[in-house]
C-alpha cells in the first residue's frame, strides 16, 4: 500500500476482532509491528513498553486460562459480565495474533507516570499505523477486569497491563465513523 502519512492516519481503524480473518500472519510482519513500536518517543529513553505475543497453540491455551479465571471470579461474586468473558474468549480464539501491552514503570520514577503511559500509547499507535500501511486491521481492547489477569501475564509490581492489541487481515471492512471538525476543538492565540 503506497500511502502518505496523512492518508495512513485517516485510514487507520479500530477493527473489532470479529472483523479480522483467522489467517495466520508471518512472523516478519509481527516483528515489523514491534520494531516500529520500539521507535516511539520516550522521555529520558525509559522505553516503558513491553509486549507479550501470542499465536497458535499458546493463544488458544491463553484463551482457556483467561476464560476459566474469569468464570472463577464470577463465581466468587466479582462484577464481571459473563457475556464479556465469553466475547473475550471468542476473540482470543479467533484472531491470528494477540499482543499484550504492558507498561513498565521507570524504577527511578524520573518522569511522571502519565508520560510513561503516553509513551506506551505512542508505541501502540506506531504498531497501528504500521498495520494500516500493510493493509491489516487492528484493535486495542481494554476490558475493565484487566487487573484480575495480572497473575496470568506475570505482571510485576512496577508494571501495569494496558490492553490487548489484536491484529490480522481484514475479513470485513469496518467503516470510519469520521471525526468532527478540528476547528471546534481548537483555540488559536497570536
Amino acid at each position: 500500500m503506497d500511502l502518505n502519512i496523512n492518508e495512513i492516519i485517516k485510514k487507520r481503524r479500530a477493527t473489532p476482532p470479529k472483523f479480522l480473518s483467522k489467517k495466520e500472519l508471518p512472523e516478519e510482519v509481527i516483528h515489523q509491528l514491534l520494531e516500529n513500536a520500539n521507535w516511539a518517543p520516550t522521555h529520558k529513553n525509559t522505553e516503558p513498553w513491553r509486549f507479550k505475543v501470542y499465536r497458535g497453540k499458546s493463544k488458544n491455551k491463553l484463551a482457556s486460562e483467561v476464560f476459566n479465571l474469569l468464570q472463577k471470579k464470577i463465581a466468587e461474586g466479582k462484577a464481571i459480565n459473563p457475556q464479556k468473558a465469553e466475547k473475550l474468549k471468542t476473540a482470543l480464539e479467533n484472531v491470528p495474533v494477540l499482543i499484550v501491552i504492558v507498561f513498565q514503570r521507570d524504577i527511578a520514577q524520573r518522569i511522571p507516570e502519565w508520560e510513561e503511559i503516553a509513551a506506551v500509547s505512542m508505541a501502540v499507535q506506531n504498531m497501528w499505523l504500521t498495520a494500516t500501511t500493510l493493509g491489516l486491521g487492528a484493535f486495542w481492547a481494554t476490558p475493565h477486569f484487566f487487573p484480575l489477569l495480572n497473575e496470568i501475564f506475570e505482571i510485576g509490581p512496577t508494571q501495569k497491563l494496558l490492553g490487548f492489541f489484536y491484529v490480522g487481515e481484514i475479513a470485513l471492512d469496518y467503516p470510519s465513523t469520521g471525526r468532527g471538525e478540528v476547528e471546534t476543538k481548537t483555540e488559536w492565540y497570536q
